[in-house]
């Protein structure tokens, strides 16, 4: 009987988390807006890993953006919005805003192992400053959970970036850049455990 009671809760539990809404328009923009920075992410973190061999945090940071891109992606099949027509082109995008900032991150990355580290934080303190901005847009539970856990992981993905920044060069991003840069976010352990019930979530 507890099985029965057991499995019941849970598929009620999967129904309400795959439950459909209509999304606003802000929502969908950040959606797609998301996809491609995610995308950004993930590239950026790809090539300066193949720059950088010896810095291991770009390619396993790189893989956790794979699983982030992936979620969005879901969300957007989920509601039917058609992804966007970019291929799968290593640095190509089609929001022109996303293209032009992977740009520039790549060419401060190329510069050094310090620059190149410094650009993790800039990458992740800037999803962050927009997964703020649509979290306060949003309005649909699987939406605003999304972007709750885009923005758990790159919470993470700042300190880690500053751990290794910090035992790279002896100083934190507080210390070598700009007063945006300098964050103190807060880590989490486990943030699969927390979100893995979502239809959108990634195991990739």
């Amino acid at each position: 009987m507890k099985k029965i009671i057991l499995l019941v809760l849970t598929a009620l539990s999967l129904f309400a988390f795959s439950k459909k809404v209509t999304l606003n328009e802000n929502e969908k923009n950040a959606l797609l807006y998301m996809y491609e920075e995610e995308k950004l992410a993930k590239d950026v973190y790809s090539e300066l890993g193949k720059m950088y061999p010896d810095i291991e945090i770009f390619n396993r940071i790189a893989g956790a953006e794979v699983r982030h891109e992936k979620s969005v992606e879901n969300v957007l099949k989920h509601y039917n919005i058609p992804l966007p027509n970019r291929g799968e082109s290593v640095g190509k995008f089609t929001n022109p805003h996303i293209q032009k900032l992977y740009d520039n991150l790549m060419a401060k990355g190329k510069k050094s192992i310090k620059d190149a580290l410094e650009v993790g934080i800039m990458v992740e303190v800037t999803d962050i400053e927009d997964l703020d901005k649509y979290l306060k847009q949003a309005n649909a539970p699987d939406v605003k959970a999304l972007f709750e856990f885009l923005r758990d992981g790159s919470y993470n993905h700042y300190n880690a970036f500053n751990f290794i920044l910090k035992s790279t060069t002896g100083k934190t991003a507080c210390e070598l850049m700009d007063k945006r840069w300098c964050q103190d976010y807060p880590f989490q352990r486990g943030i699969g455990r927390k979100y893995m019930d979502w239809y959108w979530f990634s195991r990739r």
